[in-house]
């Protein structure tokens, strides 16, 4: 499943893949983060809300396409060891 995230409201879009991946059992949920150029702590929250809701399940999120500076910030949070990634 891909869902596109917002540059403008990168939280809200987070928020809004919620419920596709409430429906994943297995598989894989692809964030599309090409336009995405900054990420403030609102969406660290929520993609780390996200990270924790997968649990035990064997679902997979995948970052698509994250910036340098997107990526750092994740990997200072400590949420890049929980992603998968992909260009």
């Amino acid at each position: 499943t891909l869902h596109r995230i917002d540059p403008g409201d990168v939280a809200s879009s987070l928020s809004d893949a919620r419920p596709a991946l409430d429906q994943l059992h297995e598989g894989e949920l692809l964030l599309d983060f090409s336009t995405v150029r900054r990420i403030d702590t609102a969406g660290v929250r929520a993609l780390g809300d996200l990270v924790t809701s997968v649990g035990d399940r064997t679902v997979r999120l995948t970052a698509r396409a994250v910036c340098v500076d997107v990526y750092k910030v994740l990997k200072l949070t400590g949420l890049a060891d929980r992603l998968s990634f992909m260009s």
